[in-house]
């Protein structure tokens, strides 16, 4: 299939249009093939007006995302650092996200359509297939066409900014900014009984929404001073309501909306403008501003998002779906109109053109469709599930592996190790979407690509899968392999409940294949000298420190049915390295924690883990987000016979007896390479370095986690 994308390195207004594979459809997905997808020239334009400084800078305004940026650079090597910045500049960004098309498939949890419905989708970008959770899609009423039904987002978003507004009958209500939110929402307003003055330098978009609200009153800010047309307007009393519509680095636009506004009026932000407000008209009128977050209640919940949960009707009468369905609605009955705003209508692969005329003016109006399969007979996703990304012949005589899932880590750093080593030919990647992957295949000439990893776990070419997936995969992923006879790799954590771990328990007795969970700090060389300086025969007491800064809590990892928490979700490694220091299997965990009000246990931050090795050792992990910034992320304290090891982020390592020797690595290799290396040995029979029990560490989280709960 085709979709449009842009790439950081890549000039202004420059896109690209690629072959992918079709998007794989979840069970709360709706899979549609598209007929038309609206352009939006205000938010799209923002973007690909953006230089690669501008889009640098817009990152680092984040403050995790510059704590992150400045981890990894301070805390990789060089290799790892240039494959990150490599990929982040060239890996393609989804673009658009509005469109209407038919339904093709639906997921296990969706009962609300079915294939061949006509539907209208938000939240996904322009592409011939699209895979948008339930709770983003909405039928498309008898008597309005697939074009209208495409400005479905833009309307939601201009929905969502009129119900912010609490338009009463006879409001007068000043709409600053007539792009194509602007003048949906000038229609919006009329349609509830206020009273429309529109504001705008361009005198077509005035004379537009002379066509659209008849009674109408039109401002060109460039000949006008609008406070004072708004107020002359008003018989001196000022706008009701004003709704800033525009986007603009200029703070004048908001200080004129506020002067602008009645006393006690309101003022709504849904566009994008600067904000250096002046206190004193803000002050002596008494203003409430309000600002309108995209098309509704349910934007930014990831439960909701994911089309997991709904909102009951009578305690959030108007959600982002519910309000995407009503603008719909207001377009059968004639209430809104989108056709004047279309100014051509352009085939996916002319979608450069599209956005040139757009933004040169020269389109004959200000919003562009991008067109698809004009037939309405129901498409075949299967045809297009793989793409072949080039003629690369599969080496008979090396391991052929298929790369299931392309995150940031995948792309950065297993892919590289995988092609840099001799004894791998990475044969195919799976990915859910596949825009990460197309990219990653044409760097390393990787033979295919595909959405559905069972095409991985069903080709006689491949004898191993790396599963790099979200958490709640890995445990349903690697069965499925070893079922179908191929070796696993899996990243951590391998289970995140009891039924997955007795699963892959009963399935890694069951068959031949290797299994092995990639706790690759065990391989870290500091992490093989501490264990050859400790005596087997002799208890030891270990310390597993780790200081990490807190993630958005919205972050997938958090989730406790996705990714599982940091108890489940993460500490896998820290039990599995003190069991690799131990050599000997835990008899006894206790966990206790720290939750603080908005947390829940799957999602706190703070807890220590005590793990009993009978008489042989002791362990604990303490993990923080109280700490210093600039802390030690990880740092692991070992007590045997008169000794002191104390491991420092795999850099370095102090031993402390009658005096201190101090070793180190200085990019702290934490053994990514040396696993994969040691999978290889697996392979070809030797289990030298490989955990005696390979899903210990993974019973040692949900016992703390059992702990915790009880």
């Amino acid at each position: 299939m085709k979709q449009v994308f842009r790439r950081v390195l890549d000039g202004k207004g420059v896109i690209k249009v690629e072959d992918l594979p079709v998007p794989h459809c979840g069970s709360d997905q709706v899979l549609v093939a598209s007929k038309y997808t609206a352009i939006s020239a205000g938010t799209e334009g923002a973007t690909l007006s953006k230089t690669f400084p501008e889009l640098v800078k817009q990152t680092l305004q984040d403050p995790w995302m510059r704590n992150a940026v400045k981890g990894l650079i301070f805390g990789s090597s060089p290799a790892v650092v240039k494959n990150i910045v490599w990929d982040e500049t060239t890996l393609m960004r989804a673009i658009g996200y509005s469109g209407a098309g038919i339904v093709v498939d639906v997921g296990k949890n969706v009962s609300e359509t079915k294939p061949g419905d006509r539907v209208a989708f938000a939240a996904e970008g322009h592409a011939e297939f699209v895979a948008p959770s339930k709770n983003y899609v909405v039928p498309i009423p008898q008597r309005v066409g697939f074009e209208e039904a495409a400005f479905v987002t833009l309307g939601g978003i201009a929905m969502q900014g009129v119900r912010r507004a609490e338009i009463e009958l006879g409001d007068k209500v000043a709409v600053i900014g007539l792009g194509l939110v602007g003048l949906i929402v000038s229609q919006l307003v009329s349609a509830a009984g206020g009273q429309v003055t529109g504001i705008d330098v361009d005198a077509q978009r005035l004379d537009l929404l002379g066509k659209l609200v008849s009674d109408a009153n039109t401002i060109n800010s460039t000949s006008l001073d609008p406070v004072e047309a708004v107020t002359a307007l008003t018989g001196g009393y000022g706008a009701d309501k004003v709704i800033i519509c525009a986007a603009s680095k200029d703070p004048v636009i908001a200080n004129q909306a506020m002067k602008m506004a009645r006393k006690q009026g309101v003022v709504v932000f849904v566009g994008i403008v600067k904000m250096d407000l002046e206190r004193m008209p803000f002050f002596r009128n008494e203003l409430d501003i309000r600002f309108s977050r995209a098309y509704g209640p349910g934007v930014m919940e990831p439960e909701y998002e994911k089309g997991r949960v709904d909102y009951p009707r009578h305690y959030i009468r108007w959600t982002q779906q519910r309000n995407l369905a009503e603008f719909l609605r207001l377009i059968e009955v004639g209430k809104v109109t989108v056709d004047p705003l279309i100014g051509g209508v352009f085939d996916v692969e002319k979608a450069q053109t599209a956005y040139d005329k757009l933004y040169d003016g020269s389109l004959g109006g200000i919003a562009a469709l991008l067109k698809y399969d004009g037939s309405e007979q129901l498409p075949s996703a299967t045809t297009a599930a793989k793409t072949v990304v080039c003629d690369t012949p599969i080496e008979r005589d090396k391991i052929r592996i298929g790369v299931i899932g392309c995150g940031n880590f995948t792309r950065s750093t297993h892919i590289p190790n995988l092609d840099s080593n001799k004894d791998f030919q990475i044969a195919a990647i799976a990915s859910s979407t596949g825009v990460n992957a197309v990219a990653i295949n044409k760097r390393f000439s990787i033979p295919y690509s595909t959405t559905d990893y069972h095409e991985l776990l069903s080709d006689d070419n491949i004898d191993a899968v790396l599963i790099a997936t979200r958490h709640n995969l890995h445990s349903e992923i690697a069965c499925a392999a070893m079922k179908a006879g191929k070796h696993v790799f899996v990243e951590k954590p391998a289970a995140l409940s009891w039924e997955q771990h007795e699963a892959l328990k009963q399935q890694t007795t069951e068959t031949g294949p290797v299994y092995m969970v990639g706790y690759n700090r065990r391989y870290a060389p500091l992490a093989v000298e501490l264990k050859s300086r400790l005596q087997p025969e002799l208890p030891l007491i270990i310390h597993y420190q780790v200081c990490v800064p807190e993630i958005p809590a919205d972050h997938w990892t958090l989730d406790p049915a996705e990714g599982g928490g940091r108890l489940v979700g993460e500490a896998e490694h820290f039990f599995d390295f003190i069991n690799y220091l131990v050599g000997a299997p835990h008899t006894g965990v206790t966990a206790r924690c720290l939750q603080r009000e908005i947390e829940t246990k799957d999602t706190q931050f703070n807890f220590i883990v005590e793990i009993d090795y009978g008489n042989r050792a002791l362990g604990t992990v303490t993990y923080t987000s109280f700490a210093a910034p600039g802390s030690v992320r990880e740092s692991v304290t070992v007590y045997q016979a008169g000794q002191t090891f104390i491991l420092q982020d795999f850099k370095v390592l102090r031993v402390s007896a009658n005096k201190t020797k101090t070793i180190r690595n200085a990019f702290g290799d934490m053994g990514h390479k040396a696993e994969l290396e040691a999978f290889v040995s697996h392979l070809k029979g030797d289990a030298t370095g490989r955990a005696s029990e390979p899903l210990a560490a993974s019973a040692i989280s949900l016992e703390a986690m059992d702990s915790l709960k009880s």
